[in-house]
């Protein structure tokens, strides 16, 4: 592995761990065990670090969400893959609000990158009632509530059950499963709708 590459597993790692602000460039150098200079060669700081982790989880995200991958998921296979996404780079949704607060360039990435994913949940929704997987909803409103309470919950969960349980682990990313399941539960039809409920009552 390439030590750019590299950089930004160890980082990751370590802004999971222990969170950003613990974190400086010389951390992430000592546990590499190459010198400060050889990592500000590849990034001139700790934010730029982070700015590529943003871009590559959203790259990630993009990938699941195209329409020839979904098509061939259940709504809970894809609910699966989007939450190991939210737990690989989970230092990002427990820290956004402050990330975004103090770095300008993250936060118009990450206004861009909700718009999208509003754009993207449109599309996957309207191709789940064309399969027969959930209801046709011709309230707007109701539309709207639904798949705001869905990107609130999904972007906020790990940053919640910290304030409760201190620390994140996967007993949390499988409770935000199983909101955002009992949020689709009840406009899911057929094939779907079992699915989700067998996933509900285990």
């Amino acid at each position: 592995m390439k030590t750019k590459e590299r950089i930004l597993v160890v980082s990751a790692e370590l802004f999971n761990h222990s969170g950003v602000g613990s974190v400086t460039t010389n951390h992430i150098a000592k546990v590499m065990e190459i010198s400060p200079g050889n990592l500000y060669f590849h990034y001139g700081n700790k934010e730029e670090i982070i700015d590529e982790l943003f871009r590559r989880m959203s790259k990630e995200t993009y990938q699941i969400w195209r329409p020839r991958r979904t098509q061939k998921l259940t709504p809970l296979e894809f609910v699966n893959l989007n939450f190991e996404i939210y737990w690989n780079y989970r230092f990002l949704h427990r820290e956004m609000y402050a990330l975004r607060r103090k770095d300008y360039g993250l936060a118009k990435l990450w206004r861009a990158h909700i718009q999208k994913i509003l754009k993207l949940m449109d599309i996957l929704y309207r191709s789940w009632v064309r399969e027969g997987k959930m209801v046709e909803i011709l309230d707007l409103n109701e539309m709207q509530y639904i798949a705001e309470s869905l990107l609130v919950m999904s972007t906020t969960f790990l940053q919640f059950f910290e304030s409760v349980d201190k620390q994140p682990n996967r007993h949390s990313v499988e409770r935000g499963k199983r909101h955002v399941a009992r949020l689709l539960r009840p406009y899911a039809i057929g094939e779907t709708k079992d699915e989700l409920e067998n996933f509900l009552n285990t």
